[in-house]
């Protein structure tokens, strides 16, 4: 009797990885509700055999999944606002942050919603998404006093929500204009 030929392993390093990046694909696509191991391996050209080797559950890859999606978010920020030096380059920098960086890119948009909603019902995902804002208040805090760095970020978070949902796009104009008068508080 013959045997098909067996075939040949391929030397793949970088595979562990491709799989993060894939789930992300994947949870962009069709949200923690929908993600599987089979899709994940389809979407990174893997054998499921190959997914259980690096994660003994699912819920371990949409962990590092988001992990993974929050660091390369939350680098990018701080990154963007380590360049800024004014308060008027500051607001541009944050408005860039949210018009070009993270709106441009409805995958990652859709990404940070599905780790929302998945904060909201595990603690594990509510601890990745509190670092996450950690990381964004304490960049807004190297320009700003805490509490109006605390509302730049909730205006951006905000911001995020509306213009993904929105009929009509938000300017770059018009998010500026929020971010002035959160950034220069009125008196009370």
């Amino acid at each position: 009797m013959a045997t098909a030929p067996r075939r040949a392993r391929r030397h793949d390093p970088d595979r562990k990885e491709r799989i993060v990046e894939s789930a992300l694909a994947v949870l962009a696509r069709d949200g923690v509700a929908g993600i599987t191991h089979r899709a994940i391996g389809e979407a990174a050209d893997v054998p499921l055999g190959s997914i259980t080797y690096h994660f003994k559950t699912l819920d371990d890859i949409v962990q590092l999944a988001f992990r993974t999606h929050v660091d390369k978010l939350a680098t990018r920020f701080e990154n963007r606002l380590a360049a800024c030096d004014s308060k008027s380059d500051l607001i541009e920098c944050v408005a860039l942050a949210i018009t070009d960086d993270l709106a441009a890119n409805p995958n990652e948009l859709a990404v940070t919603f599905e780790l929302y909603g998945d904060a909201v019902r595990r603690a594990d995902t509510k601890r990745i998404t509190q670092e996450w804002m950690e990381r964004a208040e304490d960049a807004l805090a190297h320009h700003f006093d805490r509490a109006t760095a605390r509302l730049i970020d909730v205006v951006v978070e905000g911001l995020m929500v509306h213009m993904s949902i929105a009929q009509q796009p938000i300017s770059k104009d018009a998010v500026r204009a929020l971010l002035i008068t959160a950034a220069n508080p009125g008196p009370n």
